[in-house]
């Protein structure tokens, strides 16, 4: 007894696909008993390989699966009885940064986005681990598929209310953002960042106007919804939306 529960050789498989209680009779047993009657790969490892395996074989030849391990782990801690379904989404949603699409699609929904092979870019399908083999997964595919649309959706709007405004007029807001209690404000921050961009390009001969310019937007995506949301793609929707301001290529590179 262990606070208050009966120890026993019983024990429960996936709770829709297993046959009922599953009595254990032997150590040795467990693996084989669990994965033949409760339909649940035991060992992690396993599991882990088994969905690897089906991720490659569900992108094909005509995909690359943008790979990534942590994800990976996680949704072998999240199923007993993996399987991979394949959906897809509007063509229309890959005109926003394709580098927010994969971090909503991986973050926020756990799924795998495939790659043209060729160039690398995002395509308009993605993969799913369901811990639900089915003959007909259509319903389980569709259900994924309008969660991501929401969500895709997200996306697009922080991307086209971010444009609306230019990077150079969110400098300002900078004032209103704390860096460290006894160094000042992102805007305090940014200003020194400047002088010292322009002291140092002008030792080396490179062209300081276009080095104070990158130190002053530097920090301004921080204010964008899209930062907000994602904090992971500071810098990066900085670079999209300098360029799309018309900031010299290098000055958004910066």
């Amino acid at each position: 007894t262990v606070l208050g529960i009966e120890s026993a050789n019983t024990t429960l498989g996936h709770r829709f696909l297993s046959t009922g209680p599953l009595a254990i009779g032997h150590a040795d047993d467990y693996e084989r008993i669990l994965r033949d009657e409760g339909r649940v790969i035991a060992s992690f490892e396993a599991r882990r390989d088994a969905i690897s395996q089906a991720l490659l074989e569900a992108a094909g030849d005509g995909a690359e699966l943008a790979t990534d391990a942590k994800l990976l782990d996680e949704v072998t801690a999240l199923t007993e009885a993996p399987v991979v379904y394949q959906g897809s989404f509007s063509a229309a949603f890959l005109e926003v940064p394709h580098e927010c699409l994969i971090l909503s699609m991986k973050q926020h929904q756990k799924y795998f986005p495939l790659l043209d092979p060729a160039t690398h870019t995002l395509l308009a399908r993605f993969l799913v681990v369901s811990n639900l083999p089915t003959a007909d997964p259509d319903n389980i595919i569709r259900g994924n598929e309008r969660v991501l649309r929401a969500r895709l959706s997200d996306a697009r709007f922080f991307y086209d209310q971010d444009r609306k405004t230019r990077l150079e007029e969110r400098v300002p807001q900078l004032a209103h953002v704390v860096y460290h209690n006894r160094l000042g404000t992102q805007l305090q921050r940014v200003e020194r960042v400047q002088l010292l961009a322009g002291k140092i390009a002008r030792a080396l001969g490179a062209d300081a106007l276009l080095a104070e310019r990158a130190a002053w937007l530097a920090k301004a995506d921080l204010g964008t919804g899209m930062v907000g949301e994602f904090p992971e793609l500071q810098g990066t929707m900085g670079r999209y939306y300098a360029l799309h301001d018309g900031e010299p290529q290098s000055v958004a590179d910066a």
